[in-house]
């Protein structure tokens, strides 16, 4: 080959056909033997490192479906790289005759996931904070690969491989190779990641439910919001919640062990995430079974001083409660059981934290261990800028009629939900005129001090028109919702639900 070859060019391409096969070999590691991929290991220290307000205009702007562009975002950036190092290996094969350079080019790769990713995802150098040695040889054949379809895509390969210019249908062949391995990369990439973007971004758990809601949401629309690409799976064998710290006796509670605990109890909760936008869907409502915290927090004695309660979770998730809050509220659980049957594997299984007033932030699912300490720890999202107290607003929601519809001229019902965590709803109130005057709704009896109410009102429209419907709701301590527009960063949204409706004849 020449000298003035465009060395860099060649390169690229063959990187980016050999950094396909790369994500697709590294697809296929983090579904068969549990390696934490790029994404997983980089979105923590990227996240952290996202100022709050942007990070929660993304989160109003984009709910779901920005977990989803961040993931897509990172494999991109991924991909750029190895195409980088592609064409840094073409440039050195032609210009300084570098031998083997594409497994250089590898080499280099697995030399930075080792030495900077693994550490920035908690995995220390060269994943021994791990404890297994699978993940860095995972990553090793992650770019070996990457290294040996370099080498059979650089085209220099394909002209001493080939027979000559009387073999045109050989060279085809060797050219055509490279390419399927990088398309069967890219529907590896494909067959392992598109289902699930498309179900978060555009059928999230809680979507399917129009119209008013029942008292008690099916498990299968129960929203979902984790801080995780992929959540963990924790089986239940080998499982232990541990109690440790500031306490004069250190548990360990198995699974079977917390099942059969005396004192277990189920309570109808309304959980609600703080990142729920006004109107939003990021509420639902189940009956949760567990042991109340504190009851676990005596079995353990905390000692003099004690003050906070730090959680860990299987995830890397934090949180943490007050002592003394816990212990006087027996309404927090380490639940196990949602609607009488163990917790699904994607809302906590084996066991999570429900603190009921509170938005779900502050209960971390796949609970590991509660350190018993004499100063709360910054929570996950609290490193974000996010409340450390997440007590939930005064929020009301309409659900019928949904915004745009076209109704007849006729009395007209109105059905929604509002919601003040425990401090109960005392009443609500509909607006027919865009906030200028206000009737009563019916209220129905909640299912718990701790649930959301439904409520239904009568409208009787007088004349055609386009309206705009509003509602409000009032608190068990009397205070009035505020009307006040905010974003969910940092403390939750607020404001009216509005929805505009058209009355025909």
């Amino acid at each position: 080959m020449s000298g003035r070859a465009p060395g860099w060019r060649w390169g690229a391409g063959a990187g980016l056909v050999s950094g396909l096969a790369a994500l697709g070999v590294m697809e296929l590691a983090g579904a068969v033997a549990g390696v934490r991929t790029l994404p997983q290991l980089l979105q923590g220290p990227i996240l952290a490192g996202v100022p709050g307000p942007i990070f929660g205009f993304l989160i109003d702007n984009l709910q779901h479906a920005g977990k989803v562009l961040e993931e897509i975002g990172l494999l991109a950036a991924m991909l750029l790289v190895l195409v980088a190092l592609g064409a840094i290996a073409g440039q050195l094969t032609v210009h300084r005759q570098l031998g083997h350079a594409g497994l250089w080019a590898g080499a280099v790769a697995w030399l930075a996931v080792c030495l900077v990713a693994l550490p920035l995802g908690r995995q220390g150098l060269f994943g021994l904070a791990s404890g297994s040695p699978l993940s860095v040889l995972a990553w090793a054949v992650v770019f070996a690969v990457y290294g040996a379809v370099w080498q059979i895509a650089w085209p220099g390969t394909v002209e001493l491989t080939a027979a000559g210019p009387e073999d045109p249908s050989r060279r085809s062949f060797l050219r055509a190779v490279p390419l399927g391995i990088g398309a069967a990369g890219l529907a590896v990439l494909a067959a392992t990641r598109l289902p699930a973007w498309i179900s978060q971004a555009l059928t999230p758990a809680g979507s399917g439910l129009v119209g008013p809601v029942p008292d008690i949401t099916p498990v299968s629309q129960f929203y979902l919001v984790s801080k995780n690409f992929q959540d963990p799976v924790v089986s239940a064998r080998g499982w232990s919640l541990r109690l440790a710290g500031m306490v004069g006796r250190p548990i360990a509670l198995d699974y079977r062990t917390l099942l059969t605990l005396p004192g277990t109890v189920s309570e109808y909760v309304t959980l609600e995430c703080i990142s729920n936008n006004v109107g939003g869907n990021l509420i639902s409502t189940g009956r949760f079974t567990g042991v109340p915290l504190r009851d676990l927090v005596r079995m353990a004695q905390p000692r003099p001083g004690s003050a906070a309660l730090n959680f860990a979770a299987a995830d890397g998730y934090t949180e943490s409660l007050p002592l003394a809050m816990v212990m006087a509220d027996p309404s927090i659980l380490v639940a196990h059981q949602l609607d009488g049957r163990p917790l699904p594997d994607e809302h906590g299984f084996p066991a999570r934290i429900l603190v009921p007033g509170h938005y779900g932030m502050k209960g971390p699912k796949w609970l590991q261990q509660i350190e018993v300490a004499s100063a709360q720890a910054t929570g996950f999202w609290e490193e974000q800028g996010w409340d450390q107290q997440a007590v939930v607003k005064t929020m009301s929601r309409i659900d019928s009629p949904r915004d745009g519809a076209l109704l007849r001229l006729a009395p007209i019902p109105i059905d929604g939900i509002a919601f003040a965590g425990s401090r109960g709803i005392a009443e609500v109130q509909v607006s027919a005129d865009g906030g200028r005057s206000w009737f009563q709704a019916r209220l129905r009896p909640p299912l718990s001090p701790l649930t959301w109410v439904l409520w239904h009102a009568v409208w009787r429209p007088l004349r055609q028109g386009t309206y705009t419907l509003t509602v409000r709701a009032r608190d068990g301590q009397g205070q009035l919702q505020t009307p006040r527009q905010s974003s969910t960063f940092s403390s939750g949204s607020s404001g009216y639900d509005t929805v505009q409706v058209v009355v025909v004849g």
